[in-house]
């Protein structure tokens, strides 16, 4: 155990990187990370706890059972998104990775290093465990529970989540790398986000709706339900218990013998070389492939349709819904375009010894994220009933200012180029906020304006000057586009010549 705790005072990923580093840096201690995520999950949980308590004691009062399946479905879709992200973080984690490198040449036991990897694959879960122990804690008092038989089914239910996650980490040990690994994390934390929203849209739920729709949830009940074993009866709590001393014997069998194989890739024994017709089709192949190995790329697509979605849920009118998601929408094109300009920029002297034109490299940077955003909007459109054509002016105004955000981004980054390549730095505060100040600045000026034009009970001075407001925003929005493409094609002669 000493040395589990020193891997665990020092870190070992701290140790790994500081080996590797020409700068001497102190030893970050593990305790501070671990606070700093305490501290970031910990507010979140206590909020969930409140709103939950709320909730779970209106259904009880008026059926006990409808509580307790709100309750175990919560707890469900909670260890559903626990297993996918530890799966994938203890995977890589248990694989033949840099770090393992380094700590296997130290004289440490393999268990040991197995215990700490899969110890830090549960910390990186902290924020659904911290939504688990609120959510229960809440649960408990409402439902009068004896606390310390709540305590304990909490215990076995970690328990034999975890042990059974590591079992099948360790059996499919190297099946996986950084690259998934960051993108489940995404995913996960995404899922987290909107599942806190969710908790919280709950509270201006009419109460005979949720208990309608909590009638769905039965299926949390059933034995078949194993992820929720130790909540729905006393003797699938036993053998959520006696599953989990087996797993975690198991599990330290395997841990000694675990092999900490490299991770592995599939790799074609034949490679052969083709073409993909013309050149800018390369180019839209090779952009659209980047679009898929950036973590923070299928981030800024997906949490605009995460919460699209979720507005959906709660709230009828679609048109609050795209109100919401566009400027958002429209804030995030210009980091996705800097993310696949980036790369072109960090190589400008390798660049510049292709056959291409620098300028046709830089065409789908700006098409890709700008088309991909637009199909999210239109696929909203396709859920949504308008009453006038009126309406149908989004999509050309949505067009022009994922259009304007893509040219900003590209340009911010032609104009200084990141001198990391940290995708989550692309850009300083600075940037951040002027691209921010008029990407959602315009986005508003150009789209709330329709909501008042489409109402019938709208003021003929309100019309006028909603009309003003958006003839202006989209004037402005022009403007800037064709301002901005013009410095950035000059920007980019500059750079060629130089």
């Amino acid at each position: 155990m000493r040395e589990f705790f020193i891997l665990l005072k020092y870190g070992a990923s701290n140790v790994y990187s500081q080996r590797l580093s020409s700068k001497k840096k102190k030893y970050n201690s593990f305790k501070n990370q671990l606070i700093l995520s305490l501290l970031g999950s910990l507010p979140l949980g206590i909020v969930v706890f409140f709103f939950t308590k709320d909730l779970f004691t209106k259904l009880y009062s008026v059926d006990p059972q409808i509580s307790k399946l709100m309750f175990l479905f919560w707890i469900t879709i909670l260890s559903l998104f626990f297993i996918v992200g530890y799966l994938g973080m203890a995977m890589y984690s248990l694989s033949r990775n840099e770090e393992i490198e380094f700590l296997l040449t130290l004289p440490i036991k393999r268990r040991t290093l197995t215990i700490y990897q899969i110890f830090v694959s549960t910390i990186s879960q902290l924020f659904v465990l911290s939504f688990y122990f609120f959510i229960y804690l809440s649960y408990m008092i409402v439902s009068k529970e004896n606390i310390i038989f709540g305590i304990l089914k909490l215990f076995v239910h970690f328990l034999f989540l975890i042990s059974f996650s590591s079992v099948i980490a360790v059996l499919l040990g190297g099946k996986t790398n950084k690259g998934i690994v960051r993108k489940i994390n995404v995913l996960i934390s995404l899922f987290a986000i909107f599942f806190y929203f969710l908790i919280i849209s709950f509270q201006n739920v009419n109460m005979d709706q949720v208990q309608s729709l909590v009638k769905f949830f039965d299926f949390t009940t059933k034995p078949y339900n194993i992820l929720a074993w130790s909540f729905i009866s006393n003797k699938l709590f036993i053998f959520a218990l006696l599953l989990s001393i087996l797993f975690t014997l198991v599990f330290s069998i395997l841990a000694n013998k675990l092999a900490f194989e490299p991770v592995e890739r599939k790799t074609s024994k034949n490679y052969k070389i083709k073409g993909y017709g013309t050149v800018m089709k390369a180019i839209y192949r090779k952009d659209l492939k980047a679009t898929l190995r950036y973590e923070q790329f299928l981030y800024f697509v997906l949490y605009p349709i995460g919460f699209g979605i979720f507005f959906s849920f709660i709230n009828k009118d679609y048109f609050v819904t795209l109100f919401t998601v566009i400027p958002i929408t429209t804030f995030y094109v210009a980091f996705e375009t800097a993310i696949l300009t980036n790369a072109e920029f960090t190589n400008l002297q390798t660049i510049l010894t292709y056959p291409v034109k620098f300028t046709t490299l830089m065409i789908p940077k700006i098409i890709i994220p700008t088309s991909i955003n637009l199909l999210i909007v239109l696929s909203v459109f396709m859920f949504s009933a308008f009453k006038t054509n009126l309406s149908y002016l989004i999509v050309p105004i949505t067009f022009l200012l994922f259009s304007m955000s893509s040219i900003i981004g590209m340009y911010f980054v032609a104009k200084n180029p990141p001198k990391t390549e940290n995708m989550n730095r692309i850009f300083g505060i600075g940037q951040t906020f002027i691209i921010e100040g008029i990407t959602m600045g315009l986005a508003f000026g150009s789209i709330l304006p329709i909501s008042f034009l489409i109402n019938p009970q709208t003021s003929f001075k309100m019309r006028i000057i909603s009309i003003l407001i958006m003839i202006a925003s989209i004037f402005i929005s022009s403007v800037i586009s064709v301002f901005t493409f013009k410095k950035l094609k000059k920007h980019l002669e500059l750079s060629l010549e130089n």
